[in-house]
């Protein structure tokens, strides 16, 4: 199975160091061990891979070294900025990791000009697309909003909710514990059942301390580490040039999109912003492009799903829908004001697409197969 970035980082990583980060259980390590017949992979909680990783002793007559868990490392970067300048990338390198990695990696700036940054993402519509060639947009749509994205999940989905009640323990006992010193486990679980039922909802973070007796600092906190161990994203609204009545509370997501427990609506809207982030982050990875994913919401309570950013100005603003053709009043709204390059409306159950002026109405399923940005 080739995943999307295959392409790319194959070519990358003969160039520089390749760091690969993602949510757990997306399927890293099997992608980079994926990119060549010959490799050598060392995995940092390994005692014995641990001594060749500190001495620094793996193989150099391979074409690649994959280096899991090397954040672990307490040194890492430095440790890897010297292998690259000793050696200069040969063999070429791949260090793989969760939240953890790129949290650490921002840390600092060891690593500036020597590697290359990538993100590997679940499996969306377009990718589901091309892993399954015999099926149609319609039918990977509706397989991931039952049983979401990530690999394990997609080609076996009867199997789905153990494997997204296992990722979501693993991630709270295991991945919290070596990111911060947060004890009160039981407060972040009952915290992320919170938001199951809040997918695409606005976090308040005040409500959100009532319901679990702590103060509304130390819900941020537990959400920032959420966000950077890649279970939830977060969208912040877009305001650039609009009145200051936008409303400031960010909008949450899961990366697996079966988790939301808020309704199918809400699961629709979740797997249009996961291949939206995926896309962006694609963009950036790859070509450099300057783009960010947002919202809109200001106090007259007109709401846009989804707008995308290159270089600050509007490209695209995007309205979700279930099965309702009538073109959003608020994407009318928002197209008038800021002149997006795209104005877009995605309708899960279209019967004919059609195009209002500026605004395209579209099949939900068929437009995320191409994203034509």
């Amino acid at each position: 199975m080739l995943r999307y970035l295959h392409e790319f980082i194959t070519k990358d990583m003969v160039k520089k160091a390749i760091l690969l980060s993602g949510p757990r259980q997306v399927g890293k390590t099997t992608f980079a061990k994926s990119l060549t017949e010959k490799y050598e992979y060392l995995n940092f909680d390994i005692v014995k891979d641990r001594k060749l990783i500190i001495a620094q002793a793996w193989r150099k007559d391979l074409p690649l070294v994959i280096l899991d868990e090397l954040h672990k490392l307490k040194r890492w970067k430095n440790l890897l900025k010297g292998v690259i300048d000793q050696y200069n990338n040969k063999p070429a390198l791949l260090v793989t990791g969760s939240a953890q990695l790129e949290v650490f990696r921002k840390a600092g700036d060891a690593l500036t000009g020597r590697t290359y940054s990538y993100h590997l993402h679940p499996i969306d519509v377009a990718e589901g697309c091309s892993l399954k060639p015999e099926s149609s947009s319609e039918e990977i749509l509706e397989s991931l909003l039952e049983h979401g994205g990530f690999p394990e999940s997609f080609f076996d989905p009867s199997n789905s909710e153990r494997l997204l009640n296992d990722r979501l323990s693993t991630v709270l006992r295991e991945d919290l514990r070596d990111l911060s010193l947060i004890t009160n486990l039981k407060g972040i679980e009952l915290l992320v059942e919170l938001l199951r039922e809040r997918v695409g909802g606005q976090l308040t973070y005040s409500n959100l301390a009532n319901d679990l007796s702590v103060s509304p600092p130390t819900v941020k906190l537990w959400v920032e580490m959420l966000e950077r161990l890649y279970l939830i994203f977060l969208l912040r609204p877009y305001s650039k040039g609009l009145a200051k009545s936008i409303r400031k509370e960010p909008k949450v997501y899961f990366f697996d999109t079966s988790a939301g427990l808020s309704g199918d609506a809400a699961r629709l809207e979740n797997i249009v912003a996961s291949a939206l982030l995926k896309w962006c982050d694609f963009e950036r990875d790859t070509k450099g492009r300057k783009v960010d994913l947002y919202y809109y919401r200001d106090s007259s309570h007109r709401e846009v799903d989804f707008i995308i950013t290159e270089k600050g100005a509007a490209l695209a603003c995007i309205e979700v829908k279930t099965s309702d053709e009538k073109v959003s009043s608020s994407l009318k709204y928002l197209t008038g004001k800021i002149k997006p390059k795209h104005s877009i409306q995605l309708v899960k159950n279209l019967l004919l697409e059609a195009d209002y002026g500026e605004i395209q109405v579209r099949s939900l399923a068929r437009w995320l197969k191409e994203i034509p940005l």
